[in-house]
């Protein structure tokens, strides 16, 4: 009797162990790491870090694997320039690049068709928008602060129109400067011809 007991308690806290352990979760033990959500920053410290700051459209996004070491991806940004603010940028379109980092605070992709407010540095080549940036979706407000601390926004600057070329009337070749002054020697020996005639006709007259 007593070992059946023994028997249906043991089983009892077989079952009652078995029934815990599958509402737990496979990586309980063991959570997933992940990357570190980035601070705020204000509109005025991204201007003040920022080498060129514009807004414009994302078109296109091309994910590449990072090189230095660092678990993660790069994504480069083909982005329509709308206005700049601050930097000088002459291309309508410029490259944009992020990183996804599973150990500090980033961008990783932006959303094509979405329109930012970039703030970057760099050298164009490409612009690179690191996750304390400030680099962000654009808005009203977002808009109104920047022209507040920046002035109002420019369209890319183009490279200035070439001269103008100007073509000569007429394709005939050029005359010589005996040909253009011909007539008029023409004209002088004419002269001189009617001057001898009449000086030869007076000599005659009695």
């Amino acid at each position: 009797m007593l070992r059946r007991l023994l028997t249906t308690l043991v089983g009892i806290a077989i079952t009652s162990l078995a029934v815990l352990g599958a509402g737990l979760p496979a990586h309980a033990a063991k959570p997933a790491k992940r990357a570190p959500a980035c601070p705020p920053v204000t509109v005025r410290d991204s201007t003040k870090a920022a080498m060129a700051v514009f807004s414009g459209t994302v078109d296109d996004v091309q994910r590449g694997a990072r090189t230095d070491g660092v678990p993660g991806a790069i994504y480069d940004h083909t982005v329509t320039v709308d206005l700049v603010y601050q930097g000088k940028i002459d291309t309508e379109t410029v490259t944009v690049q992020t990183d996804r980092n599973k150990v500090a605070c980033s961008l990783g992709a932006l959303t094509v068709g979405t329109e930012y407010m970039f703030f970057v540095t760099g050298t164009g080549e490409p612009w690179v928008a690191g996750g304390m940036s400030g680099t962000r979706v654009n808005n009203d407000t977002v808009t109104a602060q920047v022209v507040r601390l920046l002035g109002e926004g420019k369209p890319t600057s183009q490279p200035p129109p070439e001269p103008a070329q100007f073509t000569p009337v007429g394709a005939g070749e050029p005359q010589s400067f005996s040909r253009l002054a011909a007539p008029g020697g023409a004209l002088v020996l004419i002269g001189l011809l009617g001057l001898l005639v009449v000086r030869g006709v007076s000599r005659r007259t009695p």
